[in-house]
C-alpha cells in the first residue's frame, strides 16, 4: 500500500509547530517594547540568512537524516556523528524542561500555584513517556498532532491580540510605556542580554523537516516554500504577541514563566477564559515535543544504519519508527527531570528547574550549528555542479556573509547564557551563578564525552569485526 505523503500544508504546520514556542515566550517578552526590535533584527540577520541555508541543504541533498547527512558530505563521517549527538540528545534535555513548563503552568493555571513540587516532577515524567509511546506511531498517521498545535498556537496568539485589544477598550492605559527608560522602544543592553538567547531558540529549527524529506511529497520545491510561508508568519506572531503582552502586563511584573496566561487573566479578568486559553497552551507543549523528538530520533536511527553509532540506536519497530533511540530519549529527559529536581529540592521551585534545565539543553541545541552553517559554504565550494532546485543567489562573498552572520550570533548566544560570568551581566539562566553554572558546565562535559565514547567504540567495533561503515 502506498504510504501517504505529507503536503505542504503539513509541513508548513510543522514547521510553525515546531518553532513559534509558547513555553518561553513571556520571557522574550519580559525585555520590554525594544524586543519587537530584537525580533526584527534578528528576525533579518539571524532567521533569514539561517531560513535559506536550511532551504538550500534541505531541497539539494534531501536523504532523510538531514543534517547528518550535510555535515558528513562536506566535512567527514566523525563531525556528522558528533552533530547528530548533540542535536539529538538536545531534545531529551529540552523534554525535560517543557514538560516542567507544562507543570508550572498546570499549578499557575488551575491551581493557584499551590502544586506540590514532586507533583509538578510527576506530570513531567508521565508526560515524557507518553510523548515516547506516541514516538512507535509512524509521523504520517499523527501529523494532525502537530498540525492541531499549529491551530493552539494560532488561537492562543489571536486571544492575546484581543485581550489586548479588549483592555484598551476598556480604558486601560498600555501598562509597558513606550517611552519607559529601561523597558520601553529604545534597546537597552541592560536588559536585552538578559534574554537575547531566548529569541535566537525561538528562532530555531527549521533543519527538524529535513529529517523526514523522504516522507514530504516533491521536497525540492515543498520546503523552501514551506520555509518561507512558515517564516514569515512566526515572525507576525512573535512580533504581534509580544506587543500584545507589553500592552497589558508591566514587564517589571511579568511572570517569565506563565506571562501569557497572567496577560489573559489581567485583560479579561473571566477565569474561564484563562483556563481555555491554558488548555490550548498545554496541548501546544505536548505537540511541540512530538514534533521534535520525531525528527532527531529519524535522524539518529539515519546515523546508527550509517554505522556512526551503535546498532541499538538503529533498531526500529515493523512501521519503520526508532525504538531505542526514542526510548533512550526518555531515559534522559528522566534522569535530568530527577537529577534536576534532586538538586533544587532544597528550595524547591519549578520555575529555577526549568530555566536551568533550558539552558544546558541551549548550549547542546545551539553547538551543532557551527558545523551545520559552515558546511552550506562548503559544499558550495565542494559540489558546485550539483542541481540545486532552491539556491541562494549572490556571488561568493554573500555567501560568505549569510553564514557568517547567524555564527556569529550564535556565538555571542552561548556568551550570554553564561552570564556573568562572561558579559558581566546576570542572564535569563544564571542571575543567581552558583549550581546553575556548575549544572550546565558539567552537564555539558559529560555529554560530549559520553558521545565521542560512543563514536569511537562504534568505530573499534566495525574495525575489529572488519566492517565497513556505509559511505
Amino acid at each position: 500500500m502506498k504510504t501517504k505523503k505529507l503536503k505542504i500544508t503539513d509541513i508548513i504546520l510543522f514547521n510553525f509547530s515546531a518553532i513559534f514556542v509558547l513555553d518561553s515566550f513571556a520571557a522574550a517578552a519580559k525585555i520590554g517594547w525594544s524586543s519587537i526590535i530584537y525580533w526584527f533584527l534578528l528576525a533579518i540577520f539571524y532567521f533569514l540568512p539561517y531560513g535559506f541555508i536550511s532551504a538550500e541543504l534541505s531541497s539539494t541533498f534531501g536523504a532523510e537524516g538531514g543534517m547528518y547527512v550535510w555535515v558528513k558530505k562536506a566535512f567527514g563521517r566523525k563531525w556528522a556523528a558528533r552533530t547528530n549527538w548533540l542535536y539529538w540528545i538536545n531534545v531529551g534535555l529540552w523534554m525535560s524542561s517543557v514538560y516542567l513548563a507544562f507543570s508550572s503552568t498546570l499549578s499557575f493555571a488551575f491551581f493557584n500555584n499551590t502544586l506540590n513540587f514532586w507533583i509538578q516532577i510527576g506530570i513531567a515524567l508521565l508526560l515524557t513517556w507518553i510523548i515516547i509511546v506516541l514516538n512507535f506511531i509512524r509521523l504520517e498517521k499523527l501529523k494532525w498532532i502537530p498540525n492541531l498545535t499549529s491551530v493552539a498556537k494560532l488561537i492562543v496568539t489571536v486571544a492575546l491580540i484581543v485581550g489586548a485589544i479588549y483592555w484598551l477598550a476598556n480604558g486601560h492605559p498600555v501598562s509597558t510605556l513606550i517611552n519607559d527608560a529601561k523597558f520601553g522602544f529604545l534597546p537597552s543592553w541592560s536588559t536585552g542580554v538578559i534574554f537575547l538567547p531566548v529569541i535566537i531558540y525561538n528562532f530555531s529549527g527549521f533543519e527538524l523537516q529535513s529529517n523526514a524529506t523522504d516522507k514530504i511529497d516533491n521536497p525540492q520545491k515543498t520546503i523552501p516554500k514551506s520555509i518561507l510561508i512558515s517564516g514569515i508568519i512566526i515572525i507576525i506572531c512573535y512580533l504581534i504577541g509580544t506587543a500584545a503582552v507589553n500592552i497589558i502586563v508591566n514587564v517589571n511584573h511579568l511572570d517569565e514563566a506563565n506571562g501569557i496566561i497572567q496577560s489573559i487573566g489581567a485583560a479579561f479578568k473571566a477565569p474561564w477564559i484563562t483556563m481555555i486559553v491554558a488548555i490550548f497552551i498545554l496541548f501546544t507543549f505536548f505537540g511541540t515535543m512530538l514534533t521534535w523528538t520525531s525528527g532527531a530520533n529519524l535522524a539518529i536511527k539515519e546515523a546508527a544504519e550509517d554505522g556512526e553509532f551503535p546498532s541499538i540506536f538503529a533498531s526500529k519497530l515493523k512501521n519503520d519508527t526508532p525504538l531505542w533511540a526514542s526510548i533512550i530519549t526518555g531515559i534522559i529527559s528522566t534522569i535530568v527531570i530527577l537529577i534536576g529536581g534532586a538538586m533544587l529540592s532544597a528550595t524547591p521551585n519549578v520555575a529555577n528547574l526549568f530555566w536551568t534545565l533550558y539552558a544546558f539543553s541551549s548550549l547542546m541545541f545551539l553547538a551543532p550549528y557551527f558545523l551545520i552553517f559552515p558546511a552550506y559554504i562548503k559544499l558550495r565550494l565542494s559540489k558546485p555542479n550539483i542541481e540545486r532546485s532552491f539556491k541562494i543567489k549572490g556571488p561568493l562573498w554573500v555567501q560568505w556573509i549569510i553564514v557568517l552572520l547567524p555564527t556569529i550570533i550564535i556565538i555571542s548566544v552561548i556568551l550570554f547564557i553564561f552570564g556573568s560570568i562572561v558579559v558581566k551581566n546576570d542572564t535569563w539562566a544564571f542571575n543567581s551563578g552558583g549550581q546553575h553554572v556548575t549544572f550546565c558546565i558539567v552537564g555539558s562535559i559529560i555529554v560530549i564525552i559520553v558521545g565521542e565514547i560512543l563514536i569511537s567504540y562504534n568505530k573499534w567495533k566495525h574495525k575489529k569485526g572488519g566492517t565497513q561503515q556505509h559511505e
